[in-house]
């Protein structure tokens, strides 16, 4: 399947969102995901301001999983 986005690409960022909120936030149907916001960035940005901090803690390894790729190749 696809990589999972990286949060410090402008270009990923509402792709980041969107699986992140798939990945770690209870929901149902897919409105359950956005609730009321315009935008997955809004979204994403409430629930990472009151999740867990294990959720943030699995969130940060994702990301240093591209960390760790790029200073492979490098």
């Amino acid at each position: 399947g696809p990589a999972i986005p990286r949060r410090d690409r402008k270009s990923d960022w509402p792709r980041y969102c969107r699986l992140m909120l798939m990945f770690f936030k209870p929901w149902r149907e897919a409105a359950d995901l956005q609730e009321h916001y315009v935008c997955w960035a809004d979204a994403f940005t409430n629930f990472s301001e009151n999740c867990s901090d294990k959720v943030k803690k699995m969130m940060d390894n994702m990301q240093i999983l591209h960390e760790c790729r790029d200073s492979r190749d490098n």
